[in-house]
């Protein structure tokens, strides 16, 4: 067959320029951009950092080196496309950054007055300590912590979603609904929302679409592939063994 000199393009060439693209695209020419998409892995780097240092202020010393290092115009000079994942990229970054700071014995402390990104030391502290107590590695324990965050995000902005579309009812009384895999009882729900259990049926069936369209999108933001989206979906669900 004659070729007629059009090509299809393939699923990465398809594939929406994200946040994450644009920033290795312009090797952090803009770093408030950078420290904007990197908002949501701090307290998983934190995590990271809690389980290799040995106390919380190291591991805050550590977490604020690593940003004030990271957020400078050349501080993501060595990321390439081909790592792919943001996730993978910051966590490997701060591995190197740790080593390094051992090799030195010193850190730099809060990030040499340079940070960039503020994060809540004592929220953080807080909030480890109601992590379980198991024996993960760190880079196990970042990945918990990413994924709670990533899914707690994602719920959070589909509750915004519902009350600015006015259907706040719905999202409260259906919420539940987006973590199981059990029988789901809409009686009580369509008695709160004064409709039938079919409409219910309906409304939780559109939430958990929605949800799981928002997370898709939440990830995509962070990767450069669509390959990429699938495996971490499915990194996502080996994490929390469904």
């Amino acid at each position: 067959m004659k070729s007629t000199g059009a090509q299809v393009p393939s699923s990465s060439d398809a594939f929406p320029q994200t946040r994450w693209s644009m920033v290795l695209g312009a090797q952090a020419r803009d770093p408030a951009a950078l420290a904007a998409l990197c908002q949501g892995y701090w307290y998983p780097l934190y995590c990271y950092a809690r389980r290799l240092t040995s106390s919380p202020e190291d591991a805050e010393d550590l977490t604020q080196g690593f940003f004030a290092r990271l957020l400078r115009p050349d501080g993501i000079r060595l990321a390439s496309a081909e790592q792919g994942r943001l996730r993978s990229y910051l966590l490997g970054a701060l591995r190197n950054y740790s080593s390094e700071q051992y090799r030195r014995g010193q850190a730099q402390k809060r990030g040499g007055g340079r940070v960039m990104m503020e994060f809540d030391a004592l929220e953080a502290a807080q909030r480890y300590e109601l992590e379980p107590m198991d024996h993960l590695s760190p880079e196990r324990e970042f990945d918990r912590a990413w994924a709670r965050q990533l899914l707690a995000g994602v719920l959070a902005e589909l509750g915004d979603s519902y009350r600015a579309a006015g259907k706040a009812p719905v999202f409260e009384a259906l919420q539940g609904q987006l973590g199981g895999d059990g029988p789901e009882d809409y009686s009580a729900a369509a008695q709160t929302l004064g409709i039938s259990v079919g409409g219910v049926r309906f409304a939780a069936f559109k939430l958990r679409e929605r949800y799981r369209e928002m997370l898709r999108e939440a990830i995509q933001e962070t990767v450069t592939t669509a390959e990429a989206v699938e495996q971490e979906l499915l990194h996502l669900r080996e994490l929390f063994g469904n």
